[in-house]
């Protein structure tokens, strides 16, 4: 069977030679930037964590042990051991970069077809926002790998509906909440759709296979659960929730962000902190469940006194995650090299969703859609962080894509038919 030139049968050699490029794509961007680059641009403190693993120390910055979850650090402590050379950690990167790649053919393939599958992949592959922060001293790589991994899982679980896939898609489930806590709703919407949409099952069959994956969630995500309950008191996956949740919802909000960092607003909000609230934090003693605990209920505060301003400081949040525009604001080419991608698939993607409404996978990838969404009016986001959804866009947008072509094939075949039925 032919799938717009390509056969079914021929297709390994495209997904190989695509997912090489992505390999090699991300590892010679990060080479040309070099070894200092990599290191001034990066998030140091992930770095330093992973030294205080290696070191004996833990996961912990002295006293404060469930700062973030472990899997990113433990990976960098990995690393470590072999010395502080950043090919180790971009290397390894790179890999995970490709499988991306790799995982938006198989998801292509799975909701659609083998071509709309090697197109996502190629996307994917050369896509420069994923081409150079793949390789970057942060978790985004690791969760967008994670996240579409677990998401293939759960379409090959709905497919074959075997019990073994079930509890494998969960585990991969628990890999996302042990990297980024903002991201583990995609767990929770996750065992929405098997409930309702993976199987046409009885109600007792749906039960199972939505039992199978929960438990897999709790086999991956418990033990670090446990360790963060006989250390901190409370069962965790970060304690940085709390004070998330207040960056994203106090007067100094807006102040810099979204142009800006959030981190400048969350200075500047710091700064104007009365006198009284800086004593309440200071009697805490860096007690880090508890901060976490009084800067959610200043939040919570400030969205009881602050209803209306609150929905529209979503909608603000929500227009900053979804910007055509990166944010915070960066140099020119940066700016048009991601908007150059993004707008055209962000725009197709919305026709995938329409076109593909019905699609059970599709489904799947809208409850993501909203668990970020949510979230994300919430809390906070920078376009980064909705970086991880966009391999699913990709995808969606290379099934307009074929549709269009499927379309142009067949009026040609139609004309071409017209023309030979034509009297002489």
């Amino acid at each position: 069977m032919k799938l717009r030139g390509i056969t079914e049968v021929h297709y390994r050699p495209f997904v190989i030679a695509f997912t090489t490029i992505a390999l090699l794509a991300r590892v010679a961007v990060r080479v040309a930037f070099g070894e200092s680059g990599f290191w001034i641009n990066s998030y140091s403190a992930y770095y330093d964590l992973a030294q205080n693993v290696v070191s004996g120390k833990g996961f912990c910055f002295g006293t404060t042990c469930a700062f973030w979850p472990p899997l990113y650090p433990l990976f960098l402590a990995a690393t470590a051991l072999g010395g502080k050379h950043y090919l180790l950690i971009v290397i390894p990167e790179a890999l995970m970069g490709a499988g991306t790649a790799l995982c938006a053919f198989l998801i292509g393939r799975n909701l659609f077809n083998t071509f709309v599958g090697i197109l996502a992949c190629a996307i994917t592959a050369v896509y420069p926002y994923y081409v150079m922060h793949d390789t970057a001293l942060q978790e985004t790589g690791m969760v967008t790998f994670w996240t579409a991994l677990a998401v293939y899982l759960l379409l090959r679980a709905s497919k074959l509906n075997r019990n073994g896939d079930w509890f494998l898609a969960g585990l991969a489930l628990g890999l996302i909440a042990l990297t980024r806590a903002s991201v583990a709703p995609t767990a929770g919407v996750a065992l929405i759709w098997t409930a309702v949409w993976a199987v046409r099952d009885s109600i007792r069959d749906k039960l199972l296979k939505t039992s199978l994956v929960l438990l897999a969630i709790l086999v991956m995500v418990g033990p670090w659960l446990i360790r963060t309950y006989r250390l901190t008191g409370a069962a965790v996956l970060s304690s940085q929730t709390g004070s998330a949740l207040w960056k994203g919802n106090n007067p100094q909000t807006f102040s810099a962000y979204p142009t800006r960092s959030i981190d400048l607003s969350t200075a500047n909000a710091a700064t104007a902190m009365s006198d009284a609230d800086k004593a309440d934090l200071e009697r805490l003693g860096g007690d880090e469940i508890q901060e976490s605990n009084w800067y959610a209920h200043r939040a919570r505060v400030f969205i009881r006194d602050h209803p209306w301003l609150t929905i529209q400081s979503g909608f603000r949040k929500l227009e900053a995650a979804f910007s055509w525009r990166l944010n915070p604001v960066r140099e020119p080419l940066a700016q048009a090299s991601y908007a150059l991608f993004y707008a055209p698939i962000s725009i197709l993607g919305v026709f995938g969703f329409f076109f593909g409404r019905r699609n059970r996978g599709v489904i799947l990838i809208a409850l993501l859609f909203v668990a970020f969404m949510a979230v994300t009016a919430l809390f906070w986001a920078h376009t980064s962080h909705r970086s991880y959804l966009d391999v699913y866009l990709i995808v969606l947008a290379a099934s307009v894509v074929d549709r269009l072509l499927a379309w142009i094939e067949r009026n040609k075949a139609g004309a071409t038919d017209v023309l030979v039925t034509q009297p002489q």
